[in-house]
């Protein structure tokens, strides 16, 4: 048995569904949103509200009309629903459409944007009945759709979003900083300058932008609902250089490892390269991918600001440097198989000090790239969605650190450079403070011997005891010694 929207002409039946969902709609919002109008006692309240709210609740009006006439052209274009089981038609509740639904059967969508307290990831459901009529509330007997998820953990979420919003920012200013003082140590000490610190050089430059740029992001744009709305130019070339410079970084990355396999497996330690295609490579492809993703994010999904991850134009961006860590991981994983071969030959002390420059890289390659690996495995257990959220959120944003700590803080070269500037810095404070002491030493003793008077006598001994003493006590002891002599 089938059932039939009302009416027999479909145009009619729109047109007076409309209609009478347009007054559902009224008392709807009016319930909802502003709950003072249904009596006149309140009305001075309703018009000495302040105009913020007023537009905020014409704004969510608007929404409402805009879902609910969205709603209606899909009724009309959809095709009728062609199966002979008993179904529940399709229709507009209030604040969200609902298809035609088999009996029996509980339809589930994500909550709508409408209000600000509604959480869009949580789910909404409507419960066909085995009769083929939508479930009736026990209390007011009237057709009921269940948003009471929409709202439940909305505080909850709004702290855990806090929480993780402040994570995202201290990792990233630890990045800059960790990054800075690893950049102004690899240019300060000279005796450090090679290839594979160069590469490092502009490893740590890539981060560091990409951590300048996630900062601006999440401050003054995420953060800002009037900059998202007002939809400026500046937030969208601010989203390019972002995309741009998480290219950069892995790009980086692999030419760390292209560098290595070379060095290594091709040119069998081999010292110099042409470091201008590491340059290319580096700095110039990963423009392509952000700008072919700009250009299709303006032409098929151009949201306010590019915010929003909901699009599969990401990929874009996201498959090639998925594909630089593959490469990058094969180069590694050879390079380890050739050291570990050469270790085994010949013991040479050049393939174990190579391979301790392989096993950072090693290490970093598959932590820098988990995030693309296991993002859409998130929990659906709210434990363990929350734990996935803390270490993503810390392999996420505090990347930077990660990299300075292991290239450049760990970095064995590194450490004994500052050892020994440490110790030129002893010894030459130490020799200040020697040469300081002695010229103390030397001035007091010339001053002591000045204020020695000079007498016809000479005594030695007598010399030695007036050194340091008063004028009136030097006289008296030469006059004792006169009378001494005589």
């Amino acid at each position: 048995m089938r059932k039939r929207i009302i009416g027999s002409n479909p145009v009619e039946t729109i047109m007076a569904r409309l209609l009478v969902h347009s007054v559902m709609l009224t008392v709807a919002v009016t319930s909802r949103i502003m709950p003072s109008l249904a009596s006149t006692e309140n009305y001075d309240e309703i018009i000495t509200q302040p105009p913020s709210v007023e537009t905020a609740q014409n704004l969510i009006r608007q929404k409402i009309m805009d879902a609910q006439f969205k709603c209606y052209e899909k009724m009309v274009r959809d095709s009728s629903y062609n199966k002979p089981d008993l179904y529940c038609n399709r229709t507009w509740d209030g604040w969200l459409c609902w298809d035609d639904t088999p009996a029996g059967t509980l339809s589930m969508q994500n909550c709508p944007s409408h209000f600000n307290d509604f959480d869009e990831t949580e789910k909404a459901t409507k419960y066909c009945d085995e009769a083929g009529n939508w479930f009736k509330h026990p209390e007011t007997n009237r057709t009921w759709s269940n948003y009471t998820f929409c709202n439940k953990f909305t505080d909850y979420k709004l702290t855990m979003a806090r929480i993780l919003y402040y994570m995202a920012v201290v990792g990233h200013t630890l990045s800059i900083i960790s990054l800075l003082i690893s950049l102004a140590i690899f240019f300060y000490f000279k005796s450090l300058s090679c290839q594979r610190i160069t590469l490092h050089k502009n490893l740590f430059i890539s981060y560091m932008f990409n951590s300048i740029f996630t900062l601006i992001q999440l401050m003054a744009v995420a953060n800002d609902k009037d900059v998202v709305s007002r939809n400026p130019v500046g937030c969208k070339v601010l989203h390019f250089f972002l995309q741009y410079m998480l290219g950069c970084n892995y790009f980086w990355m692999l030419c760390e490892g292209i560098y290595l396999h070379t060095l290594i497996v091709v040119a069998v330690f081999a010292e110099e390269q042409h470091l201008h295609w590491y340059y290319l490579l580096g700095w110039g492809f990963p423009l392509i991918p952000a700008a072919i993703h700009a250009v299709a994010r303006t032409k098929y999904f151009n949201d306010n600001c590019w915010i929003s991850v909901e699009t599969h134009l990401l990929y874009i961006v996201h498959a090639p440097i998925v594909a630089a860590l593959l490469v990058n991981l094969f180069f590694l994983l050879n390079i380890v198989r050739v050291l570990v071969t050469k270790l085994r030959d010949t013991h040479r002390t050049e393939s174990n000090m190579y391979m301790k420059a392989v096993r950072a890289t090693l290490i970093l390659v598959p932590l820098l790239g988990i995030q693309f690996v296991i993002i859409p495995w998130r929990p659906e257990n709210r434990l363990a969605g929350e734990i996935y959220d803390y270490i993503m959120h810390i392999f996420v944003h505090y990347q930077g650190l990660l990299v300075a700590t292991i290239f450049c803080f760990f970095n064995g070269e590194m450490q004994a450079a500052l050892k020994r500037q440490w110790m030129q810095y002893k010894m030459q404070l130490g020799q200040q403070r020697r040469e300081h002491c002695s010229m103390r030493s030397t001035s007091y003793t010339a001053t002591s011997i000045s204020e020695v008077p000079g007498y016809p006598y000479h005594q030695d001994s007598t010399s030695e005891q007036l050194n340091g003493k008063f004028a009136e006590d030097s006289e008296i002891t030469a006059l004792k010694s006169k009378e001494t002599y005589a």
